[in-house]
């Protein structure tokens, strides 16, 4: 039975006594929970703390070793995807499962397509029916257009296609705000409401509370693969939501600190990248973060890269302890002594073919070198002594670095950069996709960076984020220094910064 443009009340599913345990770890333990009808129910915990395995349980993706899953007043058996997308249950994962080289119709209706009684293709209903999707959700694309040539928003406008065109009661969505502007993410919360408004329940995963005092009508915390407990998001505030999720109340998330700048480490004169930065002139302290804001397309992000040898500047000198750097390449700046933590730890950071120690090593290599060999007991002593110092959680040295969290992922990529001994860490958005839990532990390590005399260049897109953790801000705006603001003197607010990426002007500090 359909529940499109239906309002039906009541429990359209309910987890009964859920678990699940791989080797080592129980994943799930004892999961209790429902979901009503029409309904945006968030799902929100630590990562590791069992939200994706249960939705793959619902997905057919897992089975249980234990437990009941009732669905629409049945007790259901959920086999496979296949099964589960066939009973209205679809999910959306952070990574696409789109065809990009197939149309967006190709895609909507892959291995699904319709045909005629003689058994030929019919893509003209498929395409019509396309259309009628887009008029449900109020969004216009070509039904013929490549996936490759979308949007990321677009390409997620067609996963929910996919989704409504076998009637789906059921929506998962996973973290599905993470590469959105502000306007795609309203435009996708628009489409979400509407959804709801039709009868299709929607379970939204997501680390931005934000969005989920914004978007949800209920909360769950899972906790260690434990529900912590079912709230209406009326009844909730951030500060408690946080301390159901970490188990501990934190008051502020940004840690209290000495506050001990020293002198200057680095000095960058007149940097000029053709067409992107043009007359970029700032210093860097020890002991201080720097934090680099901006609006999209700004140059921050371009700015560090030609810091530290990932892309060429045309012009301008860059000054360490005094000594003038040449353009370098990333290699090239940890020998004078930059450590660069990228934005993208999948592509950029981590490797994810090796453990936990290989990724720790993998800059510092010659440490280990005897005679043109590794000594391998030398590197897993120091790969673990440093995975001891930052805390990371992991069954073993040798675990693979997929099967860590995000969280933990980062923390790997920073002990990496302490066994080369750098003198300035440039890091770009340091807590993308990390929970509040584990964004609190990299916040903390920052400081004690900075506490030991360690320079900080911080570019991030959160302006809590900026304001909370720098000692001194600076907005670029088209490339340029839009203005430079020091936390020290004043306290900068949301709108100052935003004013300043805008272009427009207050009172600086330089």
């Amino acid at each position: 039975m359909s529940t499109m443009g239906t309002a039906v009340t009541g429990s359209l599913l309910k987890f009964k006594d859920i678990t699940k345990t791989f080797p080592g770890v129980k994943a799930l333990d004892s999961v209790d929970m429902d979901f009503s009808y029409g309904e945006v129910h968030a799902l929100v915990g630590e990562n590791g703390a069992g939200k994706s395995t249960l939705m793959k349980i619902l997905s057919g993706v897992f089975k249980p070793d234990s437990g009941s899953i009732i669905y629409n007043g049945e007790e259901v058996v959920i086999k496979n995807p296949h099964q589960a997308q066939m009973d209205g249950i679809s999910i959306i994962f952070q990574e696409f499962s789109l065809i990009k080289h197939m149309s967006v119709t190709e895609n909507v209706f892959l291995n699904r397509e319709p045909v005629s009684r003689a058994g030929f293709l019919r893509f003209g209903k498929a395409r019509e029916r396309v259309r009628e999707l887009m008029a449900l959700l109020d969004i216009n694309l070509d039904p013929d257009a490549k996936v490759m040539d979308l949007s990321v928003v677009q390409q997620q406008l067609v996963e929910i296609m996919k989704a409504l065109s076998v009637d789906a009661r059921i929506l998962i969505m996973d973290e599905p705000s993470a590469p959105l502007t502000d306007k795609e993410l309203k435009k996708l919360f628009s489409i979400i409401r509407s959804l709801k408004s039709r009868g299709v329940t929607v379970i939204y995963i997501s680390h931005m509370l934000e969005e989920v005092f914004e978007i949800a009508d209920r909360v769950t915390v899972i906790k260690d693969g434990k529900v912590m407990g079912t709230f209406p998001v009326e009844k909730l505030t951030k500060d408690n939501l946080v301390g159901y999720m970490v188990g501990r109340e934190i008051q502020d998330i940004y840690p209290d600190y000495g506050k001990q700048i020293g002198d200057t480490i680095m000095k960058v004169e007149d940097l000029s990248c053709k067409g992107e930065l043009e007359g970029i002139t700032f210093s860097l302290r020890k002991g201080e973060v720097l934090g680099l804001a901006g609006m999209v397309g700004s140059g921050r992000t371009r700015l560090v890269q030609a810091i530290v040898g990932a892309v060429r500047r045309d012009s301008g000198t860059i000054t360490v302890n005094g000594k003038v750097i040449d353009n370098i390449s990333i290699i090239g700046a940890i020998t004078e002594g930059f450590c660069y933590i990228p934005s993208d730890r999948k592509l950029e950071g981590i490797i994810t073919s090796m453990d936990i120690v290989q990724n720790t090593t993998i800059t510092s290599l010659k440490k280990f070198m005897r005679s043109g060999i590794i000594d391998r007991k030398k590197e897993r002593i120091a790969a673990e002594k440093q995975i001891a110092a930052m805390q990371i959680k992991t069954a073993s040295l040798f675990t693979q670095i997929e099967n860590l969290s995000g969280g933990n992922q980062q923390k790997v990529l920073i002990a990496r950069a302490l066994l080369t001994d750098p003198e300035i860490f440039v890091i770009v958005e340091p807590t993308r996709g990390i929970d509040v839990g584990a964004k609190y532990e990299i916040y903390k390590l920052v400081r004690e960076l900075t506490e030991s005399g360690k320079a900080i260049l911080m570019v991030s897109s959160e302006l809590p984020e900026v304001l909370g953790m720098s000692d001194r801000i600076m907005v670029l705006n088209r490339g340029r220094v839009a203005g430079i603001l020091d936390q020290h003197e004043k306290l900068s607010s949301e709108e100052e910064l935003l004013s300043l990426a805008v272009g427009h002007t207050y009172s600086l500090s330089s």
